[in-house]
């Protein structure tokens, strides 16, 4: 069978054109996904604010009133705020292609970096000169800036036929439901335009230099820690992530002991995270610790800063992360080329087969505030059509979520093991809230530095879940 063959295979399946997977119901959390545990969504590299950090509630639009009136043809200044370097080059391509189609709206495309990201938009909010529309990273960090008006409920001008442009469940990761643990009013604030899911991305050449098989990737994480141990001894760079990306690796480990309704059960303050599962995953982290094999040794660092350890210096031999730092590396490392990926191996006695976490990736919100709401929700809509997908999906590259623009044989080698774990992404209604997502990121990083235990970082956990 041919590897398009496969590749085709699992991005039918990964899209739910099998009735089941069309009828899940996953909403989510990651710029995140529906679930998972933190912020998702971010372009690897968003710092969530700070946690006395939020969005003013009752800012005023210092330069705008209110939607323009329907039929009006009057030329609208349009500012889209985006988080993305790897998208950066494809947004502004398709803002001339949308200036020069006469559409009554000039676009600009305001790229502060995915650093900065996080303190413009909550900088606007409180200034209330929120742009036209925007990038929603996580769930959880984007509730204060729904719960105060910043975001127009797309729901029902999907209900009225945009959804033609989603492939089936696919915005089920975005929709907040009744009795959401966020508090958030039911409904759906961003429009999505790619597909995430999350992995492990390797150096083969630094595999070689210290004595590891390129080819024969570890199937268990005794294995992963196993080849670890031989990078370590080499005195080649070993693994690393995020810090913000700590509660997704934990999620992600724990199912392999635990079901997708029980991660959504903890993650909605039913359950507690003293579970099997979520103490094996902390294990885990204890297990590095002690072999030494962990590249910033308290999980310190920022994702752009790892994309440059890893595509541009080269001296990361593993690192996870998503498939949005793919083109991060097309963008700033275009020569390299050379690297392929695998899934964060099953937990050592599992029980169950594992289970990225992942959802929806970049996305478009529009401001409800906004002087300009119809042109907003109409440039947004126009983003999510077959033609400029396809346009996302060549440049960037990325997963579509609009089917009509999905080609399989296009997927480079480089996301072929992303888009391989679309079918495999957990189906979790309930976000992680921020207070708990910080007490994983807090407590993993205390248990690195033999501050806390695991028990400790469990109860913080159970803790930050009641409030």
């Amino acid at each position: 069978m041919s590897s398009s063959i496969r590749r085709r295979d699992v991005l039918r399946s990964m899209f739910g054109l099998a009735a089941a997977a069309a009828t899940a119901q996953i909403v989510a959390a990651c710029g995140q996904q529906a679930s998972p545990a933190a912020p998702a969504k971010t372009d690897g590299g968003a710092v969530k604010p700070a946690a006395d950090a939020k969005p003013a509630a009752d800012a005023k639009p210092t330069t705008a009133a209110a939607p323009a009136a329907a039929g009006k043809t009057a030329a609208a200044e349009l500012v889209y705020l985006n988080q993305s370097r790897g998208q950066l080059k494809a947004m502004e391509a398709l803002a001339e292609r949308y200036n020069g189609q006469q559409t009554g709206a000039k676009v600009t495309i305001d790229s502060p970096g995915p650093i900065d990201y996080p303190k413009k938009l909550q900088a606007s909010s409180q200034a209330g000169n929120m742009p036209d529309a925007y990038y929603a990273i996580g769930q959880a960090d984007m509730a204060p800036y729904y719960k105060a008006g910043w975001a127009l409920d797309l729901k029902p001008e999907m209900d009225k036929g945009w959804i033609k442009n989603f492939s089936p469940g696919i915005l089920d990761f975005q929709e907040f439901r009744d009795g959401n643990s966020l508090a958030v009013k039911p409904g759906i604030y961003a429009a999505p335009w790619e597909v995430n899911t999350y992995g492990m991305i390797y150096n083969p050449a630094l595999f070689e230099k210290g004595g590891l098989d390129p080819k024969a990737l570890p199937t268990t994480t005794s294995e992963w820690l196993a080849g670890l141990n031989k990078l370590k001894a080499a005195n080649i760079g070993t693994f690393a992530m995020a810090f913000d990306f700590i509660p997704r690796f934990t999620q992600t480990y724990a199912t392999s002991w635990l079901k997708d309704e029980e991660i959504d059960a903890t993650l909605a303050g039913k359950s507690s995270y003293k579970a099997d599962g979520w103490r094996k995953s902390l294990q885990l982290f204890m297990d590095m610790r002690d072999a030494g094999v962990v590249f910033n040794n308290t999980l310190n660092a920022t994702n752009p800063d790892l994309e440059k350890s890893f595509f541009n210096v080269q001296e990361l031999a593993m690192f996870w992360t998503g498939v949005f730092s793919v083109p991060v590396q097309v963008t700033t490392a275009p020569q390299f080329t050379a690297y392929a990926g695998f899934a964060l191996p099953k937990g050592e006695g599992a029980t169950l087969e594992p289970r990225t976490y992942g959802g929806t990736g970049k996305n478009g919100v529009v401001n409800a505030k906004g002087k300009q709401v119809d042109e907003s929700l109409k440039y947004v809509k126009w983003l999510t059509e077959k033609e400029q997908e396809e346009t996302f999906m060549e440049m960037v590259p990325l997963i579509p979520t609009n089917p009509a623009a999905l080609d399989p044989t296009k997927i480079s080698p480089q996301l072929a093991m992303f888009a391989s774990l679309a079918d495999k992404i957990q189906k979790v209604y309930s976000p992680m809230t921020a207070p708990v997502n910080e007490a994983f990121i807090k407590g993993v990083q205390s248990m690195l530095l033999k501050e806390k235990t695991i028990d400790q970082v469990l109860d913080d956990a159970d803790l930050a879940q009641k409030g």
